[in-house]
């Protein structure tokens, strides 16, 4: 039986709840502090830890409340570090290994079934490291000291969870819909605080549509170790396969926008599935087309429409939408597919904003 948590029965705190919850301070690891697809990962998996830490601290306080299995319906990344006003004193832009930082976490939106999050990634200054971020009465008690850095945001992320009830079927197959959430009062949620360049999900293609003509497909191949405890690819996972997607698209020139100084050789086909009527040899990016081959991300969404297992027949298709965002930005789209028969299953929709990478680069 689930305890009910309607707003007219709400149990009596028994304490006064952290509705912003700060993590302790911790450092960066290696991984978390490499290449931006590692560190985007990292940040996916630091989400999740942030997350729950935030529910925890909250059925601490309200002890009457049982939690419940819970999963990820969306989750947006934004990576600040990329903006000027957000680098350190001396240009340093990415957090490095061992730098101190917390997580930030707050609910937006408490509803019937789920709940909406937001976090906050920052870094702590060196006096401040044991600090208690949560209690306020602190504030003035830890004073920066001469060389310390004043506090960066270097990434921010928002997302959606839904509470779960796992169920069987006639035929034995287990599967869950969505339940009474564990959390019911609106005064546990706080105000959004992050704004991204593009705040709606991607939108998903009416029935029947055909892709963008520059649309291209790319085969995945997943392993045993992609899959989660609930028998699927962990949302985190995505990262790595998009990023995959979007540096093949990069260096080949699908993403041809009418910028950069490189120019594609030939002409580039549309990778077409078996069962579609397209001609093979349908040319999806003409040769000569301009591009750049290396961009920052400055977002990146993961979509969850259907669950995506462990098999073969799983490919992404992408392109780069022709419109930009303040002129500067371009937008990647991607569709993660899987096969089921001759069907195309549409698991993920996800997107990817960048903006080219014009830094020097050393070599050896």
């Amino acid at each position: 039986m689930f305890t009910d948590v309607s707003s007219n029965s709400y149990p009596v705190p028994t304490s006064q709840p952290d509705i912003v919850f700060s993590q302790p301070t911790s450092v960066l690891r290696w991984i978390e502090g490499t290449s931006e697809c590692r560190h985007l990962e990292s940040i996916f998996l630091l989400v999740d830890d942030a997350r729950d830490a935030h529910i925890k601290q909250l059925l601490k306080v309200f002890p009457q409340l049982q939690d419940k299995h819970r999963v990820v319906r969306y989750a947006n990344v934004k990576l600040d570090q990329h903006y000027p006003e957000n680098h350190s004193t001396t240009g340093q832009s990415r957090p490095k290994f061992g730098q101190l930082f917390r997580v930030e976490t707050r609910f937006t939106a408490v509803g019937n079934t789920s709940i909406k999050f937001q976090h906050r990634f920052l870094t702590v200054p060196q006096s401040q490291a044991r600090r208690n971020f949560n209690n306020r009465d602190e504030d003035e008690q830890h004073e920066l000291e001469a060389n310390d850095e004043l506090e960066r945001l270097f990434a921010s992320a928002e997302g959606s969870l839904v509470f779960i009830k796992w169920q069987i079927d006639d035929k034995g197959h287990r599967f869950f819909k969505p339940t009474l959430a564990v959390f019911q009062d609106p005064s546990l949620a706080a105000p959004s605080v992050i704004h991204f360049l593009e705040p709606s999900q991607p939108a998903r293609r009416p029935q029947g549509s055909s892709k963008p003509a520059n649309a291209f497909r790319v085969q995945i191949h997943l392993r045993k170790s992609d899959e989660d405890e609930l028998g699927h690819v962990t949302n985190s996972r995505y990262v790595s396969l998009l990023h995959d997607v979007l540096t093949f698209g990069l260096r080949s020139g699908y993403y041809s926008n009418g910028t950069g100084s490189s120019r594609t050789i030939n002409n580039l086909p549309v990778i077409c599935n078996d069962d579609m009527s397209q001609d093979a040899s349908q040319i999806a990016v003409p040769a000569g087309a301009s591009f750049y081959k290396r961009a920052n991300i400055f977002e990146l969404y993961v979509g969850y429409e259907q669950e995506l297992k462990v098999k073969p027949g799983v490919y992404v298709w992408s392109w780069v939408e022709p419109q930009r965002i303040q002129d500067q930005f371009d937008v990647i789209r991607f569709e993660i597919c899987a096969t089921n028969g001759n069907q195309e299953q549409v698991v993920s929709l996800s997107r990817a904003i960048i903006h080219e990478d014009s830094s020097e680069r050393a070599s050896l």
